[in-house]
């Protein structure tokens, strides 16, 4: 039983998310102390992916852990968290066998229970027994790629409806925003695309125009990662005036495309 010890390292690891990169240990004391402390955590598989074939089906994963461990005594073994992105509390907990070399590898399978639909990322946390002696640890992340089964959707979409054109060297800067969910994760988020439709029903490009999530100056986005995605067009003297439509829709990484959304977009003269 880890009794207060096991809660104090929750809470210590819920805050750990927020300051280091989940594959990086913490720093480590140094091989001569003389309490025990763990590093090299090895995670196999390092990625799960269920593909189409896979169906839509409950299953277990079963992940290998090995970790280094230092100046563990006969009776001391490492102990294990393993947290889901959906949950705060630890999902799984345990120890790994005992293994009495002083500096030794330890080893053991676990199951985690999950759907192949499920996007979820799973992060492993080994640490020593006494972690009141020692609170170093070390940590890997785990990915799960689920099967897709939902389209992405568009929430909402932005743009001018009309632009003036600009005189002489002026130029006009024009934003295009889709605001997209994928209840399958946003990570499933493959493409968000843009186009417009002329007035006689051909398309302005053979190929779409990206729009992304990036927060990047070249986009126009605004904030990465917000599920808002952006795209940003310069109007000069050199553009004519038209009566256009823009035409929104998403593609996620199975190839399900969301509803095409549409917005008016006219160029008009000055």
């Amino acid at each position: 039983m880890l009794s207060s010890n096991f809660s104090c390292l929750v809470l210590l690891c819920s805050t750990l998310f927020v300051t280091v990169a989940c594959n990086d240990p913490l720093p480590l004391e140094e091989p001569t102390s003389e309490n025990p402390y763990v590093r090299n955590l090895e995670v196999n598989p390092d990625t799960i992916r269920f593909e189409l074939s896979d169906g839509q089906k409950d299953t277990l994963l079963t992940i290998s852990l090995q970790v280094d461990g230092y100046n563990f005594e006969v009776d001391s073994v490492p102990n294990y968290l393993v947290f889901s992105s959906d949950n705060e509390e630890a999902i799984l907990t345990g120890s790994f066998p005992a293994n009495f070399s002083p500096i030794t590898q330890f080893s053991t399978s676990i199951n985690i229970p999950t759907n192949t639909i499920d996007f979820d990322e799973y992060t492993v946390i080994v640490f020593p027994k006494r972690i009141s002696e020692n609170s170093s640890y070390t940590l890997a992340t785990l990915p799960q790629i689920g099967v897709p089964v939902n389209a992405p959707e568009i929430l909402f979409v932005d743009n001018p409806n009309q632009v003036v054109i600009p005189s002489g060297s002026n130029t006009t800067t024009v934003k295009f925003i889709a605001k997209v969910e994928d209840l399958d994760g946003q990570s499933n988020i493959d493409h968000v695309y843009l186009n417009f439709r002329n007035e006689d029903g051909s398309l302005l490009s053979a190929t779409p125009f990206d729009l992304l999530d990036d927060g990047g100056s070249t986009s126009g986005d605004e904030t990465a990662a917000d599920s808002v995605y952006t795209r940003t067009f310069i109007i000069d003297s050199s553009n004519t005036p038209n009566n256009r439509t823009a035409l929104y829709w998403a593609i996620d990484k199975a190839g399900l495309s969301s509803d095409t959304l549409t917005a008016p977009f006219n160029i008009i003269s000055n």
